[in-house]
């Protein structure tokens, strides 16, 4: 109405509950990842109407805001130099000689507070002042013979990551003493090169090397007999102050009319691929001064880059700083969440930066003041890279500039969360260095510490800032049974709305590898997403917060399929049946678990092809997660780019990647394959091909973390096996034959499953039913009691049901009589159902003979016989109020399925999916697919291939065929068929014959159906799909 006032939409955002994050007013609600995450995993999205004016600003910088000085961590003390330099100018008040050795001994006192610092002009001075007074010499204590007997320089000038010429060498000289040992070389070296001719940004670098004296027996690994120089260390400056002059703009002068013309040529076919500038300019003959006018004059009239293109300049190949700068420029335009996706890259950029100030670490500290997930990211990003020992000082400078521009209260909240990261990094590490039942002691000791932390303030948690604790709750929390015994924290949300934060802390295992391969699979789901396929990828966070310890996301309602599994026993691996059952347990009604399969093969896929890509390898049970939801996702990345874990001298990790017949059955819906399967290996082909046409975007980013200190990333044979996984070279039907090759692979490797077995074994706990937080039976994931359910009177068998599903399995209707209920309560219960209770009544009562039953007698004799006698004894028993619950099926009294249909004549039901293609002269046949088959003989699968001629042909010269693929309705082929040699004119006038086929053994291959195509339909000019083709079966006459 009228008298209502206006509302100023603007000033109020929507707030997400529990977590301290707010939307963008201007972007739509499904475009946040919050939106999103709720969405994939069907929860409920809670928003906060919040007006702007009430927010919270504690981590905002102030229009007041001080400079702040520089922290330097390992800063001088001034009292102790005082002191020295009041000795130094003492007035003499003793004999000249006690005067001079004060003198010296407090000019040594400096030069050990300044980390034994000793220039030459000291040892001068000293030595003159020694001399003038005939100070006499003292003699040194005896020591032994030293561990190096000479030293040598290797003296290098390198650009763009290369030696521009042979290092140089040294003489190699012995030690002289004088505060401290010293090597003088006192040596020219003259380097093959006129300084002219030097690239602006050319480095020296100088190594020193150690050659071992073999009579020092005291030295380490002595016994070793180490052989050859060692180096000591190495240190690289540029050679040129960065106020260097600009090089003549006039130079593309000089050239001739025929070189401006061929530059010309090849630079304007170059700018149609703007995304080949890297390779020009790698290409480039020389960086010398005269020709960087002609290189930046390309640089500068180059279309801009993507800003993943533009990562590639600021690798080590390109030292230029105005290539670097100009990069930098193109990747400003990158979203706050882009950049955040490439961050450790650009951190580790800043090494091949020549100086200090530059545009990276300007461009980087600058959005860093724009957002405070930057911020937070960055600064442990910093904090973890100050432990290089090459370039960590210019890690702690740059770290030191982003603090002077943090506010106070965004200082504040880093400097708790250190504190934080800290008293949780002890505590890991003695729960991990006690033992047996002195570590649950150790960690409830240690809780309290930390617990007494939050009682002072909430912090927020390093993995990201809109999460917020205020204490823990300490009932929650415990350490899991691996071999780096990491602590399972849980802790209270300061949100009042939100929910529990469960985080583990690790420590013992560098997380910057786990980081990086969680990075490349989030990179991996945005492509795919951006070419809208959905693969239901599960995106959690990992952060490292120092040297060997982080801190990594749990993911809720998951278990590894190590505990899925062993619910069957210790060769639950073995068996089909865990996984489906598992989600039928937590999504007991027909569309829930339709849905939770769905997610599952679109999850699968995704896991197998990044898994690949990535070379993940010790992949056990315990490094696979399964979600209630059905989304399969990997964790603990300790072994990547195909680095396998060792079993004696055999690869633990024999398969392509981890695809067991569990898996499998989830997939198919049962043990026999289904069109199910055939949409499965699809989704991998087309996952596959899409991260393929991206293949330069991660090998740069690999490349750019060569220098990390990661021991598994250490340089191009690395990249070697990323670069041989993606293929670049083939075409996407090339790389669909050979990707559907790698799924047979795994699915047909038992090495897996024998790993998965082994691992069982180590990890092996006797026990008997499940603890209390675990479900009683694997169907139901809640107990229920005497008193909750009603006393049960009577139970027994009505009758059985044989049903598909789309495997034959039995299910029995079991009327239930309760006490106060006058009509029977029918339940549904498998035969597998009826096994498991037996086995957990078997573990209850060792002692009596329990009456069992095979499958082959279950639909005619099963538990009618002595059924309602022997329970009657048990009903006071949880076990069996948790069997006889009601679930979602209860309810169902119809829509049985049939068994499959026979053969109808005439029509034969199927399809075929093919993909034609034509190029050089030769035409491609891809046969990729058939589904719904149905076989001449009744109750047998068919063993189909696929035969093809090109008519007209009366020889039958044309006959191709596929390989058979065994006992299925629902073949995989993904094979190549080629005719070579034909123009488009005569394919134009000519038909392709497919013909579907049963290979039998004892007895002619029966003919299933085949259809003839037209090849004047098809546009040979591009790869055509076709699909869903009727197959119908031919006339008798025709000669298969």
């Amino acid at each position: 109405s009228t008298g209502v006032p206006p509302v100023d939409i603007g000033s109020y955002v929507l707030k997400v509950c529990g977590q301290e994050e707010v939307l963008q007013n201007k972007h739509s609600l499904g475009s946040h990842e919050y939106v999103q995450n709720c969405r994939k995993w069907e929860a409920e999205i809670k928003l906060k109407l919040l007006s702007q004016s009430t927010m919270r600003r504690d981590l905002a910088r102030t229009v007041r805001l001080k400079p702040t000085n520089l922290p330097i961590s390992d800063r001088l003390r001034t009292h102790t130099h005082t002191h020295t330099l009041d000795n130094y100018f003492v007035p003499p008040q003793s004999t000249q000689y006690k005067t001079v050795d004060r003198v010296v001994q407090t000019v040594k006192n400096l030069c050990c507070a300044l980390d034994e610092v000793e220039t030459q002009a000291i040892t001068e001075a000293v030595r003159r002042v020694k001399r003038s007074v005939n100070l006499p010499r003292t003699r040194s204590p005896e020591v032994g013979p030293m561990i190096y007997e000479k030293y040598y320089l290797m003296c290098a000038l390198t650009h763009n990551g290369r030696n521009l010429f042979k290092p140089i060498q040294s003489k190699k000289v012995g030690t002289y003493k004088s505060f401290f040992y010293h090597v003088k070389w006192d040596e020219l070296l003259n380097f093959p090169m006129a300084v002219a001719l030097l690239p602006l940004e050319a480095m020296l670098t100088l190594s020193l090397f150690g050659v071992l004296n073999q009579n020092a027996s005291g030295s380490p690994d002595s016994n070793k007999q180490r052989k050859g120089p060692e180096v000591l260390g190495k240190v690289s400056l540029p050679l040129f102050d960065f106020r260097r002059p600009c090089p003549d703009p006039n130079t593309l002068e000089e050239l001739t009319r025929a070189d401006r013309q061929l530059l010309w040529d090849q630079r304007h076919h170059c700018r149609a691929h703007t995304h080949s500038l890297p390779k020009v300019l790698a290409s480039a003959p020389s960086w010398d001064w005269s020709s960087m006018a002609e290189i930046h004059a390309l640089l500068h009239n180059w279309p801009s880059l993507q800003p993943v293109c533009a990562l590639e300049l600021l690798d080590s190949k390109f030292a230029d700083t105005e290539v670097r700068s100009v990069a930098v420029s193109w990747i400003e335009s990158s979203s706050d969440d882009e950049l955040a996706d490439y961050l450790p890259q650009l951190v580790q950029a800043l090494k091949f930066e020549c100086h200090l100030k530059n545009a990276l670490v300007i461009f980087l500290l600058s959005r860093a003041q724009g957002n405070v997930n930057i911020t937070l990211y960055l600064y442990w990003l910093l904090r973890d890279a100050v432990q290089d020992p090459a370039f960590g000082r210019r890690y702690d400078q740059v770290l030191g500039a982003l603090l002077c521009l943090c506010g106070a209260g965004l200082r504040a909240e880093l400097d708790k969360q250190t504190r934080l990261v800290i008293l949780l990094g002890a505590l890991a590490e003695k729960v991990r260095q006690a033992g047996g039942s002195a570590r649950q002691v150790v960690l409830q000791e240690g809780l309290e510490r930390v617990q007494s932390f939050f009682q002072r303030n909430s912090c927020r948690l390093p993995l990201s800032p809109s999460l917020e604790a205020k204490e823990l709750n300490i009932k929650s929390c415990s350490f899991f049974n691996s071999n780096a015994v990491p602590l399972k924290l849980a802790l209270v949300n300061a949100d009042p709305l939100g929910e529990e934060i469960n985080v583990m802390f690790k420590v013992g295992e560098d997380l910057r590898q786990d980081m990086l391969a969680l990075q490349m699979i989030r990179i991996m789901d945005r492509i795919w997403l951006q070419e809208g396929l959905d693969l239901r990828i599960v995106n959690f966070k990992c952060i490292s917060t120092g040297k060997d310890k982080g801190m990594v996301e749990l993911v809720p309602s998951s278990d590894t399929l190590r505990k899925i599994q062993v619910e069957y026993g210790v060769t639950g691996s073995f068996k089909d049946k865990p996984l489906a059952e598992w989600l039928r347990k937590y999504n007991p009604a027909e569309d829930e678990y339709d849905k939770a399969s769905e997610n599952f093969i679109y999850s699968c896929a995704g896991c197998c092809v990044a898994t690949y890509v990535l070379g993940i390898c010790d992949r056990h049970n315990d490094n696979i997660m399964l979600r209630s939801t059905g989304h399969m996702f990997h964790i603990d990345f300790g072994k990547f780019l195909g680095h396998a874990q060792m079993f004696g001298s055999f690869k633990r990790d024999r398969a392509p990647f981890v695809l067991t017949s569990d898996m499998a059955y989830v997939i198919n819906g049962g043990e026999r394959p289904t069109s199910r399967f055939q949409l499965f290996v699809d989704l991998c082909s087309q996952a596959y091909n899409l991260i393929r046409k991206h293949s330069g975007l991660f090998l740069n980013l690999l490349s750019l973390m060569t220098l990390s200190g990661l021991p598994e990333l250490t340089g191009a044979q690395d990249l070697k096996y990323v670069y041989d996984a993606l293929q670049p070279q083939t075409s996407d039907a090339e790389a669909t034959i050979f990707f559907t090759r790698l799924i047979e692979t795994s699915l047909g490797s038992m090495a897996t499953k024998f790993n998965f077995f082994i691992h069982n074994l180590a990890q092996m706990r006797f026990s008997g039913l499940p603890s209390n937080d675990e479900p009683i039976l694997s169907f139901s994931p809640k107990t229920y009691t005497l008193k909750q359910e009603g006393r049960i009177r009577d139970a027994s068998i009505f009758s059985f049901q044989k049903r598909y599903n789309p495997d034959k399995h039995y299910t029995y209707v079991v009327r239930l009589l309760r006490e106060g209920q006058s009509e029977a309560q029918f339940l549904l219960r498998t035969f597998d159902e009826f096994q498991e209770l037996h086995n957990k009544l078997c573990i209850l009562f060792p002692l009596w003979k329990l009456p069992g039953y095979s499958i082959c007698r279950c639909s005619t004799e099963y538990p009618n016989k002595g059924f309602t006698i022997f329970y009657l004894f048990l009903y006071q028993c949880d076990l069996i109020y948790t069997f006889f619950h009601p679930i979602a099926r209860d309810d169902k009294t119809e829509g049985f399925e049939a068994p499959p249909l026979s053969p109808t004549s005439g029509r034969v039901e199927g399809e075929v999916k093919l993909s034609v293609s034509y190029r050089n002269s030769t035409l491609f046949i891809m046969v990729m697919h058939i589904r719904d088959l149905v076989s001449r003989v009744e109750g047998t699968d068919p063993n189909p291939y696929v035969k093809t001629y090109l008519l007209p042909d009366p020889h039958k010269t044309s006959k191709c065929k596929t390989k058979i693929s065994r006992k299925t309705r629902n073949p995989t082929f993904n094979e190549m068929l080629v005719y070579s040699g034909y123009s488009k004119e005569t394919l134009g006038l000519r038909e392709l014959q497919l013909s579907v086929l049963s290979a039998e053994s004892l007895r002619e291959n029966c003919y299933l159906g085949g259809v003839t195509l037209k090849l004047k339909d098809f546009d040979l000019s591009k790869e055509t799909a076709r699909g869903c083709f009727w197959v119908w079966e031919l006339s008798h006459s025709h000669t298969h």
